[in-house]
């Protein structure tokens, strides 16, 4: 079951959302629960307290806390990486501030049917992909880790680093035959790196920064692999669109 929030002061959008949320859900036969919050205060209390969303459209403008000071908190104080945020708003001038922010979408109002099919089935389909695990031995001990949290793998004397947001972890190996196991939104950006785009927040032509700030260079050999990887996959988001 998926858990889907709309975060909007105004209740109309709110409820024109939510029902479009309903048919769309109700035409995939997925099971899902709606939560509405009509301000971002209350919805920082409902993650702080535990509680999960795996889809949030959130609106931008607010009278006190906005949608992107609660993108701040969710994504800083919670360290909440796996949130699918879908931010609206009537300006599009908010589009290119957002980057940092790992949004999934921005739809601009008034929302449509299709432009909210299009965002939950990217989501559904995202949400598949992370269902994958990498198998890895250390030792005599065999372990499984969830692709979706990882953030990078490096090579360092014969052993391959699994970075994520709370830990590293490390096995003997070699860094090419980890990549044979990964989905295909890793990508080698240097002879001793592996980086999972879904954690990329600022990236050029020769180094790439990562979700907990860690800049990572692309060497020579990989430049154009990893330039034209990006181009594919944005044009393949274009195309679904």
């Amino acid at each position: 079951m998926y858990h889907i929030g709309i975060c909007d002061d105004e209740k109309d959008v709110c409820k024109e959302l939510g029902n479009i949320i309903e048919k769309i859900m109700e035409t995939c036969n997925i099971s899902f629960t709606l939560e509405t919050w009509y301000s971002c205060e209350s919805l920082c209390g409902y993650l702080e307290a535990a509680n999960h969303c795996d889809l949030l459209f959130l609106d931008i403008e607010f009278s006190e806390l906005n949608g992107i000071d609660a993108g701040e908190y969710i994504r800083d104080k919670l360290d909440d990486r796996k949130i699918a945020l879908v931010y609206i708003s009537y300006h599009t001038e908010y589009a290119l501030h957002l980057f940092k922010l790992q949004p999934m979408d921005f739809l601009v109002k008034p929302l449509t049917y299709e432009e909210v099919k299009w965002v939950i089935c990217v989501f559904l389909k995202n949400m598949e992909r992370r269902r994958f695990f990498f198998e890895y031995q250390a030792g005599n001990e065999y372990y499984r880790q969830a692709c979706e949290d990882i953030l990078y793998l490096y090579s360092d004397n014969k052993k391959v680093h699994i970075v994520t947001s709370h830990e590293e972890k490390e096995f003997y190996g070699k860094l090419k035959d980890a990549l044979n196991k990964l989905p295909q939104h890793f990508i080698q950006i240097h002879k001793s790196f592996i980086v999972n785009q879904d954690y990329v927040i600022q990236y050029s032509y020769d180094r790439l920064k990562m979700a907990n700030d860690r800049i990572l260079n692309i060497s020579r050999p990989y430049k154009n692999q990893v330039r034209e990887k990006m181009i594919y996959d944005k044009r393949e988001r274009e195309r679904d669109s």
